[in-house]
C-alpha cells in the first residue's frame, strides 16, 4: 500500500461508507447542500466512472448517473476522461480537494463535492479501522485523521519550513555557546566530536563523544607528526582500540590471525600511552553491545573512528570542503570482524551509504554553512548578506541525495501527507524535524498544522 496516494488507496473506500465519514449535511463546491440517496455500484476500475448507477438530490432535485472520484479536479483532464464518452453520464465529480481558481477551470461543468470540507470525525473508530486496512497498524500521530481537513499545500509548506528549521538546528550545533567569534580550528574540533557522536548511533553515543574527549584533535595531529606514515593505519587502530578499553590479550580460541592482530595493535598501544603521556581510558562496561547489529558493532565503529582520523582529521590541512570517502581496505582487519570472536563471510565496509549520507547531511554540510557564515560575520557583514552567502549552500544541503530508510518517514507520509512520497532531503528533513519535536512531544498546539485544526475546535486526544 505504500505506493499509493489516499486518492487511490482511501477516496473510494471514504465514498463507499460515505455515511460514516462524511458530515450529515454536506455542501458542494458552490454552497448547494447534496443528499446521496444511493452511493452507486463500485465498478472496480473495470474502465469507466468509479461508482455506476448512482442517486443523488441537489436542492431537493434528484439526478441518477455515474460518480468520478479524484484527488484534484484537474485530475479529470490529466487522466483524459474529457475525451471518453463513458464518462458523459457522470453527475457528480468527488474530489479530495479543490480551490477556486482550479473550480473556475474545472471540466466537466458537473457538480463537485469537496471531500476535505465535508469530512466527519466525531467517529474515530471507523477511521481508525479504515487506516489499519490500509497500513496494517494503528496510527500513531495525535492529530491523525482530522488533519486531513487541512490542505495539502499548507502541509507540504510546513513540512519545507520544518526543514529549514532542521538545518538551523544542525548549523547551531556545530557552532554552539562560544562566546566571540569562532576560529576555524574551534569549528573542526566541533565537527570531529559530532562525527564521532553519529558513528556511536544511539547507543554508544556517549563512550564515542567521550573518546572525543580523550584523543582530541590536537593529539592526533602530534601522533601524525611524529609517527612513520606507513605505520599510521595500525597506530591509529591501536590508539582508538587501545582508549576504548576493548583490547583483550591473545586467546586460543581467537585463532592465528586474530591473536596476531592483537599482539601487534597491543604492543603499539603501550608505546603509544608512554610516548605521549596518555591515562585516562574507557572500560568495556562502558560500551553498549545488546540488540546491536554485527555491522554495527563497538569494535567495527571504533575502527572506523580510527580509519576517519587517519583520513582526514589528524591532518594539519583538513577542510570540511572535503566529503568523506570510504574504501574497501581501508581497515583490512575489521572488515572482515566484528569482534575478536566473531568473523564474516565476506568483507564489509566499515561505513556504509546511509551513515555516510546522515554524517554529511547532519555535521559536514552543516560545517560548511556554518564556516561561511562566521567568516562572513568577522568581516562585519550584515546578516541579508550573510543569508545571500550561505544560500548555495543551504540548497545543496537540501537537494543532497538521501538514503533514509527511518520508521517516522512512513508515519508522515501515511497520517500527514495522505500517503504521497516525501522526494527530497529537505522534506524528510522537515518530516523528521517535525515528528521529533513535535508529534511525538504532543506539541500539537505549537505545530501549524495543530494550530489550523485548533482554530476548528480540535482538541487533541492525548
Amino acid at each position: 500500500m505504500k505506493s499509493e496516494t489516499l486518492a487511490e488507496s482511501l477516496l473510494h473506500e471514504i465514498w463507499k461508507d460515505h455515511s460514516r465519514f462524511l458530515i450529515e449535511r454536506p455542501l458542494l463546491s458552490d454552497g448547494s447542500p447534496i443528499v446521496i440517496i444511493n452511493r452507486g455500484e463500485f465498478n472496480d476500475h473495470r474502465g469507466g466512472p468509479d461508482f455506476l448507477n448512482a442517486e443523488i438530490a441537489i436542492d431537493g432535485m434528484r439526478i441518477k448517473g455515474d460518480i468520478e472520484l479524484h484527488k484534484t479536479v484537474s485530475d479529470w483532464d490529466d487522466h483524459g476522461h474529457s475525451e471518453d464518452k463513458r464518462y458523459s453520464q457522470v453527475i457528480l465529480h468527488v474530489v479530495l480537494d479543490a480551490d477556486m481558481e482550479e473550480l473556475s477551470q474545472a471540466t466537466p461543468k458537473v457538480p463537485v463535492l469537496i471531500l476535505r470540507d465535508n469530512l466527519a470525525f466525531d467517529q474515530r473508530t471507523f477511521w481508525q479501522e479504515l487506516f489499519e486496512k490500509k497500513f496494517s497498524r494503528a496510527p500513531e500521530l495525535p492529530c491523525f485523521p482530522h488533519n486531513l481537513s487541512v490542505s495539502m499545500k499548507f502541509k507540504s509548506k510546513v513540512i519545507l519550513q520544518m526543514g529549514e528549521a532542521r538545518l538551523d538546528e544542525r548549523v547551531l550545533r556545530i557552532i554552539g555557546e562560544t562566546p566571540g567569534p569562532i576560529t576555524d580550528e574551534i569549528l573542526l574540533d566541533r565537527v570531529y566530536e559530532l562525527v564521532l557522536d553519529a558513528l556511536g548511533y544511539s547507543e554508544n553515543r556517549t563512550p564515542f563523544v567521550e573518546l572525543s574527549r580523550l584523543l582530541p584533535r590536537s593529539l592526533l595531529q602530534n601522533i601524525r607528526g611524529r609517527e612513520n606514515p606507513e605505520d599510521l593505519h595500525s597506530i591509529f587502530e591501536a590508539l582508538y582500540l587501545g582508549i576504548s578499553g576493548l583490547l583483550t590479550p591473545p586467546k586460543q580460541e581467537f585463532g592465528a590471525e586474530v591473536n596476531d592482530y592483537i599482539l601487534d595493535i597491543a604492543s603499539k598501544w603501550e608505546a603509544l600511552k608512554i610516548d605521549y603521556k596518555i591515562s585516562d581510558r574507557l572500560a568495556e562496561n562502558d560500551w553498549a553491545f545488546f540488540r546491536i547489529r554485527p555491522l554495527n558493532s563497538p569494535f567495527r565503529r571504533i575502527a572506523l573512528a580510527a580509519v576517519l582520523a587517519r583520513k582526514y582529521f589528524s591532518r594539519m590541512d583538513y577542510s570540511v570542503q572535503e566529503d568523506f570517502e570510504y574504501d574497501l581496505g581501508d581497515s583490512s582487519f575489521w572488515e572482515k570482524h566484528t569482534s575478536f570472536k566473531q568473523s564474516l563471510a565476506e568483507p564489509h565496509a566499515l561505513l556504509g551509504d546511509e551513515r555516510l549520507h546522515a554524517i554529511m547531511l547532519n555535521v559536514i554540510l552543516p560545517s560548511r554553512i556554518a564556516v561561511e557564515a562566521e567568516h562572513a560575520r568577522s568581516k562585519g557583514q550584515i546578516q541579508e548578506k550573510i543569508q545571500a552567502i550561505v544560500k548555495p549552500l543551504r540548497q545543496e544541503w537540501a537537494e543532497y541525495p538521501s538514503r533514509t530508510s527511518a520508521q517516522y518517514l512512513d508515519v508522515i507520509e501515511q497520517e500527514l501527507l495522505e500517503s504521497e512520497h516525501i522526494r527530497s532531503t529537505i522534506g524528510e528533513q522537515g518530516a523528521l524535524y517535525l515528528f521529533r519535536n513535535f508529534c511525538t512531544a504532543n506539541r500539537c498546539m505549537d505545530c501549524p498544522v495543530g494550530g489550523k485544526l485548533f482554530e476548528k475546535g480540535w482538541k487533541p486526544l492525548r
